[in-house]
């Protein structure tokens, strides 16, 4: 019968040893479609005109906004202080690939009762002293420096995955930028939409005067009755109704976007000039591929540096099993002192070394093990949703550009049709062939057209901007956006370009 082998600490190190070689969990890449399935979709993306979206738009003042917006946002702020914060953590992480120095002193004092008398025949008594409390003092300054060798890669893995950190934290910072432009653009045009809604009320209220000024010179001379006089005031008075709800909405509006620019409330109200126009994109907007999202969302390309980063702290744990070597030195000088009898210093030198041998603690490193490879999957899921959502957000945004272009068009003719019936209207009042009721429809009719085609303008406005979002318009990034030099450098500005 075979004998067993004995478990031995040098089985255990070697078996885990022969574990930690085992490499990270490979998954596979995100199934990406080589072509988008909507058929518009043959053009590449337009990079020059996605880096500048706004100007587009062709308004001076929503290029102001959005520029001051990117300028003040607080949102921004603090996403730049996060990738202060990770350009921290990667110096932290690269200071283990360095030898540590430090200024080492000690020094002690100690008082021991002498109840013994000296033998001056002993060597050692010689040097005792003929006190009753002897003093013996011991001291020592050196200069150390001590060094862990990174021989299999766990310190440099950690490092790579806190730059990839600083990676995902610049993206993240110019997603919180691109939102901002974004919101921004559509408070923008939010608050253009009121302002021409605020002018087409203002206009009806003026017109309904007008009417219920002529139904009471009519009524006068018989021609109406009383309930004409009273349909064109109330008519009137249900205008001037939607003008205060209108006025109110207006004016939060204006505090919403001071708010979004960081501006003293009122300032909206005071810096932009009034216009009922909203601006809207001349150009067509070509999507591209689905590869272009994965070079240009920011959320994507974040997504992706944090799967990298975890992959990375996975190959880390892996490597803490392997033996460690680390090597000490020291210079300095030393001294001792006994009593007033005996006193000497002189200078010393060591050097040496410690190895280890992880097999006590293997326990806690595989559960490390675990947990790194559990987080990398979930970073994984989340690029892959990551991206889903993103191809959907494309598609979506395109669908609902088309439909709100074709949605502007049949608006654009209902208000044609509807101002032709009131102005028909009106002349028939005045021949008298239509009553007033009919001539307050038609006027009803033609401001609600009028109204639903500025909605239409602004939906479509709204369409094209949250298209520019979705394609990851409004930066560019450097190939290196990281390396060592900036990685000793963080007080510099990320290799980001906002335009």
């Amino acid at each position: 019968m075979p004998s067993r082998l004995p478990r031995t600490p040098l089985a255990w190190a070697l078996a885990l040893m022969l574990g930690a070689c085992s490499s990270v969990p490979e998954r596979p890449a995100p199934d990406v479609p080589e072509a988008w399935f909507h058929a518009v979709r043959q053009q590449p993306a337009d990079a020059e005109a996605l880096a500048d979206w706004w100007q587009q738009f062709d308004d001076p003042m929503l290029t102001r906004t959005v520029r001051l917006a990117l300028e003040n946002n607080r949102d921004i702020r603090l996403a730049m202080l996060r990738v202060d914060s990770a350009r921290s953590q990667l110096r932290q992480a690269r200071a283990g690939l360095f030898p540590t120095f430090d200024l080492p002193g000690s020094a002690s004092r100690q008082w021991i009762e002498n109840n013994n008398e000296p033998d001056p025949n002993s060597p050692v008594g010689q040097f005792v002293p003929d006190e009753d409390v002897i003093t013996f003092d011991n001291w020592e300054l050196a200069l150390q420096a001590s060094w862990e060798l990174d021989i299999f890669g766990a310190t440099r893995a950690r490092t790579d995955s806190a730059r990839q950190q600083i990676r995902s934290a610049q993206a993240q910072a110019i997603a919180a930028r691109l939102a901002v432009a974004s919101n921004a653009a559509q408070g923008y045009m939010q608050l253009r939409a009121l302002e021409g809604q605020r002018a087409l009320l203002v206009e009806g209220i003026e017109l309904a005067a007008d009417l219920e000024r002529i139904a009471g010179r009519l009524f006068e001379a018989g021609e109406v009755t009383r309930l004409d006089v009273a349909a064109s005031a109330a008519e009137r008075a249900s205008l001037e109704a939607d003008l205060d709800e209108l006025d109110i909405n207006l004016a939060e509006a204006r505090l919403a976007l001071d708010t979004l620019l960081a501006e003293p409330p009122g300032s909206t109200a005071r810096q932009l000039e009034a216009s009922t126009k909203v601006p809207l994109a001349d150009k067509p907007i070509p999507p591209g591929q689905p590869l272009d999202l994965l070079r240009r969302r920011p959320d994507l390309i974040a997504e992706a540096a944090q799967l990298q980063a975890a992959q990375l702290q996975s190959l880390a744990a892996r490597r803490d099993l392997f033996p460690t070597l680390a090597v000490q030195a020291a210079v300095g000088r030393s001294g001792l002192a006994l009593g007033d009898a005996f006193s000497t210093a002189s200078n010393f030198a060591r050097l040496g070394a410690t190895f280890g041998l992880p097999f006590l603690d293997y326990r806690r490193r595989g559960a490390a093990i675990d947990l790194a490879d559990v987080e990398g999957e979930s970073a994984y899921i989340g690029f892959q949703q990551a991206l889903a959502e993103a191809m959907e957000e494309v598609e979506r945004s395109l669908v609902r550009l088309e439909g709100q272009q074709r949605r502007l068009h049949s608006l654009g003719n209902t208000l044609r049709h509807r101002e032709y019936a009131y102005e028909l209207a009106q002349k028939s009042y005045r021949l008298g062939e239509a009553n007033l009721n009919e001539v307050l429809d038609a006027q009803r009719g033609s401001l609600q057209a009028r109204q639903q085609a500025l909605q239409g303008r602004t939906a479509l406005a709204t369409a094209q901007v949250a298209m520019f979002v979705a394609l990851g318009g409004g930066w560019e990034m450097e190939p290196d956006a990281v390396s060592d030099t900036d990685a000793n450098n963080a007080g510099e500005t990320p290799e980001h370009s906002e335009q």
